[in-house]
């Protein structure tokens, strides 16, 4: 709000009160006497000349009133032209107060500026919390979680020490023949291998403050289950591709724990998984699933039969591949496929379920520690996840590795 000249107005008001009570005297004394004294005279002159010199007062700040408007008017016309709210100084010069105040039609002018509230702010403006509160959503939204589809279809086994024995056939050469009587019976080869592999741990912690854990229960089980995530994710990866070499489990990948897909001159992928399908069958074991990287497994469902003209793709019904369960679990040459980011692209394995075990010698276990490096100092708390287990390839010809051959 803005008042102009309130004093000089009062004092105007007074004086002109004043001036005219005196020439009501002077009036009156010359009505009796003929003339006015020589005193009154002096103090009717004083009594103008005050009143000169206010209104002269009062022309110099309306004056000075005017050119700031104008200012403030010159540097925020352009803020109004570009949609946003009017200035207090644009508000006055544009309104009906100020033009009556401008032109003298009135000594004095009261305005009320009209804040228009919004809510946004900055540059570009964007809406802020000064009005309008946050709206804030509950829990924490998760980040990716593979689908660990490898360490649901491994044999899972239990062990009490750090290092699993085990004795495996190495080599079977039957010589059974029919024999005549009296004759000499065939010898067969029959010999095994002593294997070890070593329980390995794999681990990794996060610190937290006590603060927030306390304050945020939902953190608290959202850590836990990314911390277990964590250790089984690797766990599967290792149990693909780990090389066997300390810290390492040794994987299914590693040289010594599969036999290598024996593919023929112009195969293609679907030609490929089959013979990977039968290598195993021919091996005398029963093949049981695929396991193919996604995007491998994306291509072979893109292929189409490649005659011109003709888009079907090879996919469905009465083709190598095909879908069970309303199309949830994928077949390929009839066994089930397991997609998973764990499969080196390029690559994949066709196998039998009885080939491998996992052995668990500790489960996932998620702990939490007070006492480590400067966490009492820090109020911070130590959270470890970790599992110990290994891996067992007990029959490598049941297991089948091999590169596609359009990948």
């Amino acid at each position: 709000m803005i008042i102009m000249s309130d004093e000089i107005k009062k004092m105007l008001d007074e004086q002109f009160k004043t001036v005219h009570e005196q020439f009501e005297k002077n009036e009156k004394q010359v009505a009796e006497m003929g003339k006015a004294s020589e005193k009154d005279r002096a103090e009717l002159n004083a009594k103008l000349k005050d009143h000169e010199d206010l209104v002269n007062e009062m022309k110099t700040q309306q004056t000075a009133f005017q050119d700031a408007l104008t200012a403030i008017q010159q540097k925020g016309v352009k803020l109004q032209s570009e949609g946003r709210p009017a200035t207090v100084g644009q508000q006055v010069v544009e309104s009906e107060q100020f033009k009556a105040f401008k032109g003298g039609n009135t000594p004095k002018m009261r305005f009320e500026t009209k804040n228009t509230i919004i809510g946004e702010g900055g540059s570009p403006q964007n809406p802020t919390d000064d009005i309008v509160p946050k709206d804030y959503m509950s829990g924490i939204v998760p980040g990716a979680f593979r689908q660990l589809n490898v360490m649901d279809v491994v044999p899972k086994g239990a062990t009490s020490s750090n290092t699993v024995h085990y004795t495996r056939e190495l080599l079977f050469t039957n010589a059974a023949a029919e024999t005549a009587e009296a004759g000499s019976k065939p010898e067969t080869t029959l010999t095994f291998e002593g294997v070890e592999e070593y329980v390995r741990t794999v681990a990794h912690f996060i610190k937290a403050s006590k603060q927030v854990l306390d304050d945020a229960p939902f953190l608290s089980s959202y850590i836990d289950r990314r911390m277990r995530y964590g250790v089984n994710l690797r766990m599967e990866q290792q149990i693909i591709t780990g090389n066997g070499t300390s810290p390492n489990m040794s994987g299914i990948a590693t040289t010594g724990n599969h036999t290598d897909l024996t593919i023929v001159t112009a195969d293609n992928d679907f030609d490929a998984a089959n013979r990977a399908k039968i290598q195993i069958l021919s091996a005398d074991y029963m093949p049981s699933v695929f396991l193919i990287n996604p995007a491998d497994w994306g291509r072979l469902e893109r292929t189409k039969t490649g005659i011109s003209g003709d888009n079907t793709y090879l996919g469905g019904t009465g083709g190598a591949i095909s879908y069970i369960n309303n199309g949830m679990q994928p077949m390929l040459w009839g066994l089930p496929v397991v997609a998973s980011n764990s499969v080196t692209a390029g690559n994949f394995f066709c196998m039998s379920n009885d080939a491998w075990m996992l052995v668990n010698r500790e489960g996932v276990a998620v702990e939490m520690f007070e006492q480590d490096d400067t966490n009492v100092q820090s109020n911070l708390l130590t959270i470890r996840a970790e599992a110990r287990a290994t891996l067992c390839t007990f029959q490598p010809s049941a297991i089948v590795y091999g590169a596609w051959p359009d990948a």
